[in-house]
C-alpha cells in the first residue's frame, strides 16, 4: 500500500488540477454563450440575403451570370479546413480531420491545429489564416479575396469548406459545404432553412413586380460577392460556437473526473492512515509484551 504522504500529495495535485479545469470551464462557458449568440444572431441576415437571390428567377440569374455562378473547367478541388487555435476541446479536431477527403486536393487552413495537421500529413497547403474568438467581419474579407482570386483565375474548380456545424451545446457535426461555384444555390438555401428550423413556406417568392436599379447585372454581381463573404462569416461563427461548446464540455468532464479521482484517493488515504495507525499500535503492544 502506498504511503500516507504520497497519497496526500496526489490528492493535493488532483484538487489543484480540478480548480484549474473548473476555471477553464467557466471561461469556456462564457465564451460559448457569446459565440452562440453571434452564430444564431447572424442567421437572419444571411437568410434574408438568400431570400433576395431566391426572389430572382433562375432565368434572370443565368442571363446575368456572375463568375461565381459559373463552373470552372477541370477537377481541382480546394477545401478550407476550419480547426482551432488551441487544444483542450475534446475530440472536435480529431473528428474534423477524419472527415477530410482523400485525393488531389489543395487546402487552406484556418486555425493553428488545422495548419499543423495538414503540414504534418504533407498535404498541399496554399495558405493559412487565423481568426479571433469574435470572428470579426474584416478578418473574413482577406480569406474571401484569396479564395475568389483562386477561383476566378481558374487555379481551382471548386471551393469547399470543412467545419464543425453547431447544433446545440452538446452536439456538433462535421460538415463539408461548397462555397464556389454557387450553382445549385436553391438546394443550399433549403439546407440553410432546415438548419435554422424554418419552414420553406415562410420564404415564398415575391410575386410583386420588382424594379432593379441601376440594373440587374450589377445587383447580382454585388449580391454574389456579399453572399460569399457572409456565408463564410456565418460558417466561422458556427465553428467557433462548436469549439467553445466542446471545450466547455471537455473541461466539465475533466473537473468531474478529477473530483471522482480525489474521492478515491481520499478513501485510499484513509485506508493508508488507518493501516499506519494499526501498525503502530501492534508494534507498541508487541514491545510492551517483550518488556514485561
Amino acid at each position: 500500500m502506498k504511503g500516507v504522504k504520497e497519497v496526500k500529495n496526489r490528492i493535493r495535485a488532483v484538487e489543484s488540477a480540478a480548480k484549474i479545469t473548473f476555471a477553464m470551464q467557466l471561461v469556456a462557458a462564457s465564451k460559448m454563450r457569446r459565440a452562440q449568440d453571434f452564430a444564431i444572431g447572424s442567421r437572419p441576415y444571411l437568410l434574408r440575403l438568400s431570400e433576395i437571390i431566391c426572389c430572382l428567377s433562375e432565368k434572370k440569374i443565368q442571363k446575368n451570370m456572375h463568375p461565381f455562378f459559373l463552373p470552372q473547367e477541370g477537377k481541382k478541388r480546394c477545401i478550407i479546413v476550419v480547426g482551432t487555435d488551441r487544444g483542450l476541446c475534446g475530440v472536435l479536431n480529431h473528428t474534423l480531420f477524419k472527415a477530410i477527403p482523400e485525393g488531389e486536393i489543395d487546402f487552406i487552413s484556418i486555425g493553428r491545429k488545422a495548419m499543423q495537421f495538414l503540414s504534418r500529413t504533407q498535404c498541399s497547403l496554399l495558405a493559412s489564416f487565423s481568426v479571433n474568438d469574435r470572428v470579426q467581419y474584416h478578418e473574413v474579407l482577406g480569406i474571401c479575396d484569396f479564395v475568389a482570386q483562386l477561383y476566378l483565375e481558374g487555379k481551382v474548380s471548386t471551393v469547399e469548406i470543412l467545419y464543425q456545424k453547431f447544433i446545440n451545446t452538446l452536439t456538433y457535426t462535421s460538415s463539408l459545404q461548397r462555397l464556389l461555384p454557387m450553382s445549385g444555390f436553391f438546394d443550399v438555401f433549403n439546407q440553410m432553412l432546415s438548419t435554422a428550423h424554418i419552414e420553406p413556406e415562410c420564404f415564398r417568392r415575391d410575386v410583386r413586380g420588382l424594379l432593379f436599379e441601376p440594373d440587374l447585372k450589377q445587383i447580382i454581381d454585388h449580391i454574389a460577392k456579399i453572399f460569399l463573404k457572409y456565408n463564410l462569416h456565418q460558417v466561422l461563427l458556427e465553428a467557433k460556437a462548436s469549439e467553445h461548446s466542446a471545450r466547455m464540455v471537455a473541461m466539465k468532464n475533466a473537473t468531474d473526473n478529477a473530483a471522482s479521482l480525489s474521492q478515491r484517493l481520499k478513501l485510499e488515504y484513509n485506508k493508508a492512515r488507518q493501516y499506519a495507525i494499526t501498525s503502530e499500535i501492534i508494534e507498541l503492544a508487541a514491545s510492551t509484551v517483550e518488556y514485561r
